[in-house]
């Protein structure tokens, strides 16, 4: 698959209509050190439920992008989380703190890390879902996966399928659609992939009778605007 079977323009347009994560996140890129930058996204990742920063402040201020940028992203991962595990600073093979670090160290403000993108449930359900890792007669995951070669793949194909300057968008898109389709009943358990494959055919077949019939999709901006 060359590219993901996902309208990322449309689904990165819910991130800010839905969230007030994006200026967030660049404000914070705008710190050229890692401390600074962790510090300002702790909270906005959810990293305060576990690790209080308090925590990983002088594990942050000591690591070296240098010891990990440049490796494979499964060494990289393994790596770091071992130097948190060795430092008391995280209990778990959970990869998400890791992953985000990671993410942290390898972007800049004017771009957007393509080989460590941010990884955290949402993310993983949907290329579990568009990549079809799980099929039909499974369900999503709880959790992101804690395997190092599973976050490895995930990176990968995250790289190999994001179009040229669109890779911040493109996990926007990822992240939206993750939550959309973890939040589709059953609510006491994770989805089901057949009720996200007929909630989606059901959806697609809608917006495209919709757009033959009348010649939009979704409402008619052009007849909005110009009855001001």
């Amino acid at each position: 698959m060359a590219n993901p079977p996902l309208n990322i323009d449309y689904w990165a347009s819910l991130y800010s209509a839905y969230t007030d994560y994006a200026q967030e996140y660049d404000n914070a890129m705008e710190h050229s050190r890692l401390v600074d930058r962790a510090q300002n996204l702790w909270d906005w990742k959810g990293l305060n439920r576990t690790i209080a920063f308090e925590q990983i402040t002088d594990v942050l201020e000591q690591l070296d992008q240098a010891d990990y940028i440049p490796q494979d992203q499964e060494v990289a991962i393994v790596s770091l989380s071992d130097r948190l595990m060795d430092e008391g600073v995280v209990e778990s093979k959970s990869l998400v703190t890791s992953a985000f670090i990671l993410h942290l160290m390898a972007s800049d403000p004017d771009r957007y890390s393509v080989k460590f993108p941010i990884y955290d449930r949402r993310v993983w359900n949907a290329y579990v879902y568009l990549w079809r890792v799980r099929k039909d007669g499974n369900q999503l995951y709880r959790q992101a996966s804690q395997s190092p070669s599973q976050y490895g793949e995930f990176c990968r194909k995250f790289g190999q399928t994001c179009p040229d300057g669109k890779a911040r968008n493109y996990e926007r898109a990822l992240f939206m659609f993750g939550g959309f389709i973890m939040n589709l009943p059953p609510n006491d358990a994770p989805t089901p992939i057949k009720n996200i494959d007929e909630k989606l055919k059901r959806q697609e077949k809608t917006l495209t009778d919709m757009h033959d019939t009348s010649g939009y999709a979704l409402i008619n901006i052009h007849e909005i605007l110009e009855s001001d």
